[in-house]
């Protein structure tokens, strides 16, 4: 008898359970042909005029695009990021990933015991920096001849919590950005030693419309923190939307990592790539 579960699901000991089975599943955009795409290293100047490494994407047609700002998440300037951009690349964007890494000693995560230096380096870093920082690759794309007047920041996990600080900070030139697409954003309401004020706090500057998109079985942000964060939008009247999608948990989108969820990665890259149309290709 078919089974009526998709094939995205593995079979153990002759039955199928709830664990997706990511090696069969395409990743959303990964299919594109490298001579659409022209991409390339740069560096941009960031917060008090410092250097910044950052990867560039765009399509290889001429003309001008809209532009993307991509904020990484704690595994940083990594090889997944680079390939987001070039997806977004694929479909007519020019992308840019700033390495947020860049004056810790180190740009990307490589071995799991990393992760606590980069845990080390996002909490010592002074909203100041970030902001700095973004606005290099900002005034990046602003600069470019292959970027028109539009541009989207785009930011994942603690990539999400900076771009929204970014986004609602009046020292980053925020009215300049014109959306917004926030996956899985953590530590909303976990101010830290040097960021005082907690991120969900800036949410009330938001400068411009924001898509949010969650994992239901997430647990930072958990379902109450976005709860939470909804409030604070409602009451500060932003345009918004947020959607949470069963069975995936934080960092459902990468398919570089065990969280990968394919049924919901696709649903949300779908809905990503139709606000970005929607504010930057009207």
């Amino acid at each position: 008898m078919p089974s009526s579960l998709p094939d995205c699901w593995a079979v153990r000991n002759g039955s199928r359970d709830a664990q997706p089975l990511v090696s069969r599943v395409m990743p959303p955009g990964l299919v594109y042909h490298p001579a659409d795409i022209t991409a390339y290293d740069v560096t941009v100047s960031g917060y008090n005029g410092d250097p910044v490494p950052a990867y560039v994407a765009r399509p290889a047609e001429g003309g001008t695009h809209p532009g993307l700002l991509l904020v990484h998440g704690i595994h940083g300037y990594e090889e997944h990021m680079k390939d987001m951009a070039r997806r977004y690349a694929a479909l007519g964007y020019a992308a840019i990933v700033p390495a947020l890494y860049s004056r810790d000693g180190f740009l990307t995560v490589v071995e799991h015991s990393d992760l606590d230096l980069a845990r080390d380096a996002l909490n010592s870093r002074p909203n100041a920096q970030t902001v700095g920082d973004l606005q290099g690759g900002l005034d990046f794309l602003r600069a470019s001849l292959h970027v028109n007047e539009r541009i989207g920041l785009v930011g994942f996990c603690s990539g999400g919590r900076l771009g929204l600080v970014f986004a609602s900070s009046r020292a980053s030139g925020a009215g300049q950005v014109d959306v917004f697409v926030n996956f899985y954003s953590n530590g909303l309401f976990q101010p830290t030693a040097v960021n005082t004020t907690s991120p969900s706090e800036f949410a009330a500057s938001l400068g411009c419309p924001m898509l949010a998109l969650f994992g239901d079985d997430d647990t930072n942000p958990s379902p109450d923190d976005v709860a939470r964060l909804r409030e604070v939008l409602e009451r500060s009247g932003k345009t918004f939307e947020f959607v949470s999608y069963p069975r995936a948990g934080h960092a459902f989108m990468s398919d570089t990592r065990e969280s990968y969820r394919p049924e919901a990665a696709q649903m949300a890259w779908g809905r990503c790539l139709e606000w970005l149309s929607r504010y930057l290709k009207p």
